[in-house]
C-alpha cells in the first residue's frame, strides 16, 4: 500500500474531466456548461474531454461547436460505438493534467463538490464518490444495492457504491490502469487494479440529482448479463489469473540451461522411482482370500463368463446380473486367462488401474504444471488413505476413476488453448466410452459439467460448441453401444433394469440411503494426511491477496470444478458409498501438489505459510501414528491369537507417536515436517494393506485357501450346497462349481423344494437369519445340524426325509 500523500503545497492542481457520452444531444451542452463553471471555481488549469462513443445523434456536432468556442473543451470520437469502458480508457489516455476525474454526461452530480475531491486527493491516490440520497426509483435502487453487495463480496472492491460515476485519480495512477471491459464492470475493474497497485482509496458522499434529460443505458433487463459478466470477471481476474507456471527453467545463460536439464533429469528419475515404489506397493501380496461381498461378487462374475462362454450377459450365481456394464468383468476374465484363476489375478485389475491413475496424474501434472508438481501430486495420490485403501481392492470405482480422470485430463488438454485440439478431444471421447462400459451414464455426468463450465468461464480457453460435444458423444457411443445392443438381444429386460433401477432409482435413494452431509467426513478421512491442509488451502484458494492470485493459474479452477462437481453430484444423490468420491482423487492430488510446491518453495514467506508447512504436517504425522497404535491394539484385543508382527507394529507405532509429539515443539525441523508425514503414511498404508487387511480376509473367508472349513467339512463330498439370504459369491468361486444354488430370501419357496430334492445338503446361511427362521422353511421331519460359524455365515448340515409330492414345511404346519 502506498502511504497517504502529505499536503506539501497549497497550490491548486490542474484537472482533467472526462465525460463519456452516447446519444446525449439533449443534455451534453448543459453538462459541459456546468462542468466548465464548476472547474473554474476549483482550479485555473483544467480541460473537459468529451468522449463521443459512436453517437447516432448530434452529440459530436454539439461538442465540436462548443470546443471551438471554449479552449478548455476537447472532443474525442469513437466510430462505431465501443462501450463505456473504451470511452473511459480513451479519456485516461488523452488526459494531460495532474488529476483525472470522470463522470457521466447526464448531469446527475453537482460538480461544484469537486473541491472536496481535490482536498482529499492531496492525501489519497483515488477519491470515490458515493450517492448520499439516490434519486432513482425503488427498483433501480434495490438492483444497485444487491449489485454492490455482490461486488464487495466477490471482488473485494471495498467501496459502498462501486458504480457511482464520480471518481478522481492521480494521473500516474490513471495511466497505469488497463481497462479491458466495456460494460457494467468498468468501475469494478478500475478499483481492483488500483488495489493491486497498492493505491490508497477514500470515499466521499456526493449529492445525486434525478435524471431529467438524456437516455439511461441501464435497465433491469440487464441483470442476467451483468451476473454472467460478474461471474466471469470474478473467476478470471480474482480467483484464477492467466499467469503462467514456470517450469523452473531459464533460457538465459548456458549454466542455467544445463542446471535446468539436470533438474529435469533428476525429476524424471524421481518420478520413475515413485512409480516403482507404487508398483511394489500395489502389485505384490495380492493372493489373499477375497473379501465379501464386493470382491467375491466381481471375481465370480468373470469366472462365470469363462465357464459359460457368454461374455455378453453378466451373471452372478448363474442368474442375470443387471447392476453394471461388463468392462471390469472382461478385464478380470482376461486376467484369469493370462494368470490363472486366483485372487491375485482378480486384484490385478484394480491394482493396475490404480497404478495407471498415478501415472496419468504424474504425466498430466507435469504437462499442465511442471515435473516437480507432478511428482508431489503422484505422492499425494498414492498416500491418500482413500486411494491407498481402494487401490488393491476389487471394485468398479477404481477403473471408473481411471477412465473418468483420463477423459477430463484429455478434454482439458483439448480446450486449454484458444483453439480446440481435436486429437485430445477424440481421446477424451474414447475414455468416456470406456468409463460408460465400466459403470454407466455416471461417467458422462461427471465429465460434462466441469468441461462445459470451464469453457464458458475461463478466458483464453477454447469455446466448446455443440458439435464438439457431438463428436465426443459419437465416439463414446461407438464404443459402448455395440455391447448394449448385444445384451438387449439376449436379455430384453436388461436395459430397463440397468438404466432405471440401477441408475435413476439408485440416485433417488433405493440403495444405500445416506444424509446430504455424508461425504464431508468421508472426504476428510479419505484425504488423510493431506486433509490437515484444508484450512490453509482454503485461504490460499479464495484469498484476495496479489500473491495468492498470481499463484493460482486457470488449471486450478478446472481442477476445482472437477472435484467440486463430483462432490456435489454424489451429495445430491440419495445413494452414497465412500468409494463414489474416488474420481475426485486425481484432481485433489494435483491441487494439493501445486499448493505444497508453493508452500515448501516459498522461503520468502515462511511465516505466512508456517501453519501449512509445519503445524499441518506435524498434526498429520501424530494422527497417523495414533491411528497405527489404535489399529494394532484393536487387533491384539479382538484377535483370538495375534501374531508377533502385530505386537511389533504396536511397539513401532508407539515409539513413532512419542517421537512425533516431541517434534511438535521443534520448529527448527520444519523443512522435514512433510517428509516425516510421507514416511509414516507409507508405513501405515503398508501395515494396513499388506498385513491387517489380508489377515482380516483370512479370518473371514469360508472356503479360501487359508480357511480350515474345506477340509473340516469334507466339502468335496457334498453334492448339494446352497447359499441363503446373501450372495456368498465366494462359494462357487472357490469351489469352482456351477451348481451352487442361491436363494436371496430365506422365504423363497424354492428352498424347501431344494432341500427335499437333495435329501442331504449343506446350507450356507447369512448370520442375520436365525435357526428358527431357517427351520420354518424346512420340510417336516428335516434334521438340521449346525456345523460351524465363520465370517458372515452359519453353516448347517440338513437331512430331509424321503421326497414326497405334498411337501409341508414346519412353518406351514405350525400355522
Amino acid at each position: 500500500m502506498h502511504p497517504p500523500k502529505s499536503d506539501t503545497t497549497d497550490s491548486a492542481p490542474s484537472l482533467s474531466l472526462i465525460l463519456p457520452a452516447w446519444n446525449e444531444a439533449e443534455v451534453i451542452a448543459t453538462a459541459i456548461a456546468e462542468a466548465n463553471a464548476a472547474l473554474q471555481q476549483v482550479t485555473g488549469e483544467y480541460e473537459i474531454i468529451v468522449v463521443d462513443d459512436g453517437s447516432t445523434d448530434a452529440t459530436a456536432a454539439i461538442v465540436s461547436s462548443l470546443a471551438g468556442q471554449n479552449e478548455h473543451v476537447r472532443l474525442v470520437q469513437h466510430s462505431p460505438n465501443q462501450g463505456y469502458g473504451a470511452a473511459i480508457r480513451s479519456g485516461f489516455a488523452e488526459a494531460q493534467n495532474d488529476l483525472v476525474v470522470f463522470t457521466d454526461a447526464d448531469c446527475q452530480f453537482d460538480l461544484t463538490e469537486l473541491d472536496r475531491f481535490v482536498l482529499l486527493a492531496k492525501r489519497y491516490e483515488i477519491v470515490c464518490g458515493y450517492r448520499i440520497d439516490r434519486k432513482d426509483n425503488a427498483l433501480r435502487c434495490l438492483y444497485s444495492k444487491v449489485y454492490n453487495l455482490l461486488v464487495r463480496a466477490l471482488l473485494g472492491t471495498g467501496v459502498r457504491d462501486v458504480d457511482c460515476a464520480l471518481k478522481m485519480f492521480h494521473r500516474d495512477i490513471a495511466k497505469q490502469i488497463t481497462i479491458k471491459h466495456s460494460g457494467f464492470l468498468v468501475n469494478s475493474e478500475i478499483l481492483i487494479q488500483a488495489r493491486r497497485l497498492g493505491c490508497q482509496t477514500v470515499e466521499v458522499g456526493v449529492s445525486h440529482r434525478p435524471r431529467t434529460l438524456g437516455e439511461s443505458t441501464v435497465s433491469v433487463r440487464h441483470i442476467p448479463k451483468v451476473l454472467v459478466n460478474l461471474t466471469r470477471f470474478w473467476w478470471n481476474e480474482v480467483l484464477f489469473s492467466n499467469a503462467k507456471i514456470c517450469n523452473q527453467s531459464n533460457s538465459t545463460g548456458n549454466s542455467i540451461v544445463a542446471g535446468s536439464c539436470r533438474s529435469g533429469m533428476r525429476m524424471s528419475l524421481l518420478q520413475c522411482g515413485l512409480l516403482v515404489v507404487a508398483a511394489l506397493f500395489l502389485m505384490t501380496n495380492l493372493n489373499y482370500p477375497l473379501i465379501d461381498r464386493d470382491e467375491t461378487r466381481y471375481a465370480e462374475i468373470p469366472r462365470e463368463m469363462i465357464a459359460t462362454g457368454n461374455w455378453v450377459l453378466p451373471t452372478l450365481n448363474f442368474h442375470t446380473y443387471y447392476d453394471k456394464p461388463p468392462l471390469v468383468y472382461w478385464l478380470c476374465a482376461l486376467s484369469y486367462k493370462c494368470f490363472g484363476m486366483s485372487e491375485a489375478a482378480a486384484r490385478f485389475v484394480p491394482s493396475l488401474a490404480a497404478l495407471s491413475t498415478i501415472l496419468s496424474t504424474l504425466f498430466f501434472g507435469s504437462r499442465i504444471f511442471n515435473r516437480k508438481i507432478g511428482l508431489i501430486a503422484g505422492t499425494v495420490l498414492l498416500l491418500s488413505v482413500g486411494f491407498a485403501f481402494t487401490s488393491r481392492y476389487l471394485l468398479l470405482d477404481g477403473v471408473l476413476s481411471l477412465f473418468v480422470s483420463l477423459a477430463l485430463f484429455t478434454a482439458y488438454e483439448a480446450i486449454r488453448q484458444p483453439r480446440l485440439r481435436l486429437g485430445w478431444w477424440i481421446m477424451s471421447g474414447i475414455c468416456i466410452g470406456l468409463a460408460f462400459l465400466t459403470k454407466g451414464p455416471v461417467a458422462l455426468v461427471l465429465w460434462l459439467p466441469p468441461i462445459a463450465a470451464m469453457s464458458w468461464l475461463s478466458q483464453g480457453h477454447a469455446k466448446v460448441r455443440w458439435w464438439h460435444y457431438g463428436v465426443v458423444g459419437s465416439v463414446a457411443t461407438a464404443i459402448a453401444l455395440p455391447w448394449f445392443v448385444a445384451v438387449h438381444q439376449q436379455a430384453p429386460r436388461f436395459l430397463v433394469e440397468f438404466f432405471y433401477h440401477h441408475n435413476v432409482a439408485r440416485f433417488a435413494g433405493e440403495f444405500h440411503h445416506r444424509p446430504f452431509w455424508y461425504f464431508v467426513p468421508v472426504l476428510l478421512i479419505a484425504g488423510h494426511p493431506w486433509s490437515f491442509l484444508t484450512i490453509p488451502y482454503a485461504r490460499f484458494l479464495f484469498g484476495r491477496s496479489e500473491e495468492c492470485r498470481r499463484q493460482r493459474p486457470p488449471v486450478i479452477g478446472f481442477l476445482l470444478l472437477w472435484s467440486a462437481w463430483c462432490f456435489a453430484f454424489f451429495s445430491m444423490s440419495q445413494c452414497k458409498l465412500p468409494t463414489y468420491l474416488l474420481p475426485t482423487a486425481p484432481a485433489l492430488a494435483l491441487m494439493i501438489g501445486h499448493y505444497l510446491n508453493e508452500v515448501l518453495n516459498n522461503s520468502d514467506n515462511s511465516e505466512r505459510h508456517f501453519f501449512a508447512r509445519f503445524w499441518s504436517a506435524r498434526t498429520a504425522t501424530a494422527t497417523t501414528c495414533l491411528a497405527g497404535v489404535g489399529f494394532a491394539v484393536f487387533v491384539i484385543m479382538t484377535a483370538s491369537q495375534a501374531s508377533l508382527s502385530v505386537y511389533a507394529w504396536a511397539m513401532l507405532w508407539t515409539s513413532l507417536l512419542v517421537t512425533s509429539l516431541l517434534l511438535v515443539g521443534n520448529r527448527y525441523q520444519a523443512k522435514m515436517a512433510w517428509a516425516s508425514t510421507i514416511g509414516v503414511s507409507f508405513l501405515f498404508a503398508v501395515m494396513m494393506m499388506h498385513q491387517m487387511i489380508p489377515a482380516y480376509s483370512r479370518s473371514q473367508t469360508l472356503f479360501g485357501e487359508t480357511s480350515p472349513l474345506a477340509d473340516k467339512l469334507a466339502i468335496g463330498d457334498w453334492k448339494s450346497i446352497a447359499t441363503i439370504d446373501h450372495e456368498f459369491s465366494e462359494v462357487p468361486f472357490y469351489l469352482n462349481r456351477p451348481d451352487i444354488a442361491n436363494f436371496l430370501d430365506v422365504h423363497d419357496a424354492g428352498l424347501t423344494h431344494f432341500v427335499s430334492q437333495s435329501g442331504r445338503c449343506l446350507l450356507v446361511v447369512d448370520n442375520q437369519i436365525t435357526r428358527q427362521q431357517l427351520s420354518e422353511q424346512m420340510p417336516i421331519g428335516t434334521k438340521m445340524t449346525s456345523l460351524t460359524q465363520r465370517g458372515p455365515a452359519q453353516i448347517y448340515e440338513v437331512t430331509a426325509p424321503p421326497h414326497h409330492p405334498q411337501i409341508a414345511t414346519r412353518g406351514e404346519r405350525s400355522r
